[in-house]
């Protein structure tokens, strides 16, 4: 089948450009950028596409919509644009596609120590801008779906792959000489996704027979990760340091980003991004194994022994 992928100029898109096309799919690779992703040369051709404006009806069976401005720090206006705007006029040129695809994100809920299931999902929780706007571009894929057309929602939580490192810049910030001075509190579990347990969950959406019009699924890998145990792992591996761990208060930490939202010197560091760091982030995704047989194969730590910083 052909697919239409967006946000190929980035890692998830260019990703799923290399798995689809490994399936013998033909791709159309989509993204804002001049030059695509370098990890899809060879595997797609590469078109430029503003999707903050209105884009010709692709001519494709299905669209993979990976594209869209992630970020916890951009104003208000600019999530929109690119988020909601953007995705509005993806479906616009997707009408005659077979399957949509959304590419959402974990950050449509407000976490608590209890798993997330879909239904918790909620415009009235305390979301970051960016959470909000992707849970309003959910509406859009949501609203008047054509009779002969299938749509999937994925909601995964931190994503990483073989050609991607998972955010660490801002923790190094936290690492001095041999020592780690860790703002993650102690048995904090967080959930992960890798990049082609996502592509794996959107091949058995299409193998589906009757699938309803619309389907929406958490996603991550099998099970959910100690925080703090991971980052220092992965810092280890980093810094190529056995690294003396010292535990920063909770109450400073937290003192420090409020007085940061003041101060702004560091742009990474908000409330929310804090809370992170406290509180449990997982995602239930009982659903997706239940009505997709989904089973990931993927794990962090098989990862980080095979790549190297």
């Amino acid at each position: 089948m052909k697919i239409v992928i967006t946000g190929a100029d980035e890692f998830v898109g260019a990703s799923f450009c290399r798995y689809f096309e490994a399936l013998d799919h033909e791709i159309i690779a989509l993204g804002e950028k001049q030059n695509p992703h370098p990890i899809i040369e060879g595997y797609a051709g590469y078109i430029k596409v503003n999707i903050l404006e209105p884009i010709q009806v692709f001519d494709a069976d299905i669209c993979i919509h990976a594209a869209g401005l992630i970020s916890v720090t951009d104003n208000y206006k600019s999530l929109i644009l690119s988020n909601v705007e953007g995705t509005l006029n993806v479906v616009e040129a997707a009408k005659n596609c077979k399957y949509i695809i959304h590419i959402s994100s974990s950050s449509v809920y407000e976490f608590t120590n209890t798993p997330a299931k879909e239904s918790d999902a909620s415009i009235d929780a305390n979301l970051s801008n960016y959470g909000e706007t992707k849970l309003l571009a959910e509406e859009i894929i949501n609203f008047e779906i054509p009779v002969n057309q299938k749509r999937l929602i994925l909601r995964p939580r931190a994503i990483y792959g073989n050609d991607n490192q998972i955010a660490i810049s801002g923790f190094l910030n936290f690492v001095y000489k041999a020592i780690f001075f860790c703002p993650i509190k102690k048995r904090v579990i967080t959930s992960l996704t890798h990049v082609d347990n996502i592509a794996d969950a959107i091949k058995l959406f299409l193998e589906q027979v009757d699938a309803p019009e619309l389907q929406i699924f958490n996603i991550t890998d099998d099970r959910p990760y100690y925080l703090r145990k991971l980052m220092i792992n992965i810092l280890s591996e980093v810094t190529q340091k056995r690294l003396k761990v010292i535990q920063l208060p909770v109450v400073s930490f937290k003192l420090l980003s409020i007085l940061n939202t003041k101060l702004n010197q560091f742009k990474k560091l908000n409330p929310l991004i804090v809370n992170s760091l406290q509180i449990n982030s997982i995602l239930d995704i009982s659903k997706i194994k239940q009505e997709l047989n989904y089973k990931p194969s993927r794990y962090f730590y098989n990862f980080l022994s095979e790549k190297s910083y």
